[in-house]
């Protein structure tokens, strides 16, 4: 496993990282596609085999799905989000209840 964090809070991550024995990037940039093809790098697995699971639609999901990987979203841990991630959370309730409509239809 390999976090890959767009916080550029090194002691942050690699705190993290370090508890869980696990490779870390930090400052990652997503969605761009650069840190998940570093962490890609890292792992030494084909997109296809690698999972990005993660909290936000619009970095981790749609970063993953740009690199081809398999994305899972997850329901945020903590409340309290940088301002950047407020503004998008509004936005990202509406795809994800277009999203689950249209699988419900199905």
């Amino acid at each position: 496993m390999c976090i890959l964090s767009n916080t550029n809070k090194l002691y942050k991550v690699k705190k993290v990282a370090e508890t869980l024995d696990l490779e870390y990037l930090y400052f990652a940039h997503k969605p761009n596609k650069k840190g998940f093809k570093k962490a890609k790098s890292i792992l030494n697995l084909e997109p296809q085999n690698i999972a990005v699971v993660g909290d936000q639609i619009f970095t981790d999901v749609y970063g993953g799905n740009r690199c081809n990987m398999f994305t899972i979203l997850t329901k945020p841990i903590d409340t309290r989000d940088i301002w950047l991630t407020r503004l998008k959370r509004p936005f990202e309730k509406i795809v994800l209840h277009r999203y689950l409509k249209k699988e419900n239809k199905q």
